[in-house]
């Protein structure tokens, strides 16, 4: 690794056939003007890495990767990578840009060498653009939406602890029986709240991935539409609160 290092997070973006190719051929052309520098046993090369279908490629040749890319039914990771060998001047330029749908922490844009000037250009060019790119899909993944969902979570499943509760109860025959059902219930919720916030967290992935590939993030009309969707989800489920507050009371006695 050289002696200078910029990196960062690659933003939520969306990359399609064009843009795969306007990425590499930055990188191609960083890369023969780079060799213009340096001896013949210093050279950089650019290779590439594809998982697609459950299955990866590692390729040197860019127009087969973009061939796979475009048949691919299911791309879930494209990386980047430009290395050269350490020669007698130690000059050893390396980029990678790893762009992962589903796995955010891997994103990442990083240029290192031993020239602090090429490593500053060369990342602003690759930055510049891989923000072109950009998409709508971090709203999804905000600390807010978030917070939403783990509240409006475990509202929904206090709620239907009481529904069930209160459908069950005269069923059994004993003392308090609601309230015993409602916090047998609410126990069994608390246990596989875990589990089923890891499943909305997958799914919300595969609406709104880190890094969306050939398809295309939803549009403002498909924002409302789900903003709206849940906005009367919420509502219902306050409403619904407030008459499971309001005869609270007698349902205990039951």
């Amino acid at each position: 690794m050289g002696n200078y290092l910029k990196d960062s997070f690659v933003p939520f973006i969306t990359i399609k056939g064009d843009d795969l190719e306007n990425l590499n051929s930055d990188l191609e052309e960083i890369v023969k003007n780079a060799n213009l520098r340096l001896p013949d046993g210093g050279l950089a090369t650019l290779s590439y890495v594809l998982r697609y279908d459950g299955m990866g490629i590692v390729r040197t040749d860019f127009e087969e990767i973009k061939r796979c890319f475009e048949i691919a039914k299911n791309v879930e990771r494209i990386i980047f990578q430009v290395t050269s060998p350490k020669n007698y001047l130690n000059l050893g330029k390396n980029i990678e840009i790893f762009l992962d749908r589903d796995q955010q922490i891997k994103c990442v844009l990083r240029v290192t060498d031993d020239d602090e000037a090429w490593v500053d250009t060369t990342y602003k060019r690759l930055s510049s653009r891989l923000n072109q790119y950009k998409n709508r899909n971090w709203v999804a993944h905000s600390n807010v939406v978030g917070l939403l969902i783990q509240l409006f979570g475990v509202l929904a499943g206090l709620l239907g602890c009481l529904l069930a509760a209160n459908a069950m109860a005269p069923l059994f025959k004993f003392q308090h029986s609601f309230l015993v059902l409602f916090i047998g219930l609410l126990l069994m919720f608390s246990n596989l709240w875990a589990y089923i916030l890891v499943l909305l967290g997958k799914i919300r992935i595969h609406i709104w991935p880190f890094i969306s590939f050939k398809k295309k993030p939803i549009g403002i009309l498909g924002q409302a539409i789900i903003a709206a969707i849940i906005s009367l989800g919420m509502a219902w489920l306050l409403k619904a609160a407030w008459w499971l507050l309001s005869h609270a009371g007698s349902m205990m006695v039951k």
